[in-house]
């Protein structure tokens, strides 16, 4: 599994089931494994409109063939690709984990995770709520929306356009979110050989002490080969104009 930056994907505390239909039995899995402790937690797949530059299916074939059991799949704003993931999740034993990126209307973002059943309807009426309000190919959700479908979610607050390493302090949201979703909330700690993040990391580790959130790692993974890299940039390019 490759970043959109080339590097490699993360760590996750621990794993939340999938609010689709169990995969197969593990009896019927690969039998070679990464570490029960890896998960790719922030994947994106070509549904992210000129952001991933891989169908679902790459990416879980790919997490197959390096030995990952567990995959999250965290499209922009939408669970598009989840059908064909789960399917191709049933054929290779792997367990997908359901996820979207939510954009909030203060323009920044934090990932939600399916941890059952009901996390997967708060997250797909989220969805729908943000979309039916917004232009077409937008969604835009409130962080009282956000913390009104916290059960059977969780959520990973961090990257470069969150709240947590931005000024002024998010106090009022890390006590909304830490409410609403407990011990479910992590902060996400990104890397991406970016100048600015050594800075920005400190000021997210720094307030996730101070707020009481764990913290996990979790890199974005736009593509699954290095062969994609420049189809990438080239989706990047055209985004940015």
């Amino acid at each position: 599994m490759v970043t959109g930056k080339g590097r490699p994907h993360g760590r996750s505390p621990r794993s939340p089931s999938s609010g689709a239909p169990s995969s197969v039995p593990p009896s019927q899995a690969p039998t070679s494994r990464a570490p029960a402790s890896y998960v790719p937690l922030y994947c994106k797949s070509h549904y992210s409109f000129l952001e991933g530059a891989s169908h679902p299916e790459e990416l879980l074939e790919r997490a197959a063939e390096l030995g990952i059991g567990s995959l999250c799949l965290t499209d922009r704003d939408g669970v598009y690709g989840i059908v064909r993931a789960h399917v191709k999740a049933r054929e290779l034993g792997l367990h997908l984990i359901i996820g979207a990126r939510m954009t909030v209307a203060d323009g920044s973002s934090i990932l939600l995770l399916a941890a059952d059943g009901t996390g997967y309807a708060h997250l797909c009426r989220l969805i729908s709520a943000g979309r039916l309000r917004s232009p077409k190919g937008k969604s835009v959700v409130e962080w009282r929306e956000v913390c009104a479908h916290a059960s059977g979610l969780m959520a990973l607050w961090g990257g470069e356009d969150s709240l947590l390493v931005r000024e002024p302090d998010p106090a009022f949201v890390a006590r909304d979110l830490r409410d609403a979703f407990g011990d479910r909330l992590y902060a996400l700690v990104t890397r991406h050989r970016r100048a600015e993040e050594a800075r920005q990391e400190r000021r997210l580790r720094e307030r996730a002490r101070r707020y009481g959130i764990p913290t996990v790692a979790g890199t974005e993974v736009l593509y699954h080969h290095p062969s994609r890299r420049q189809l990438q940039d080239v989706l990047t390019c055209i985004r940015h104009g």
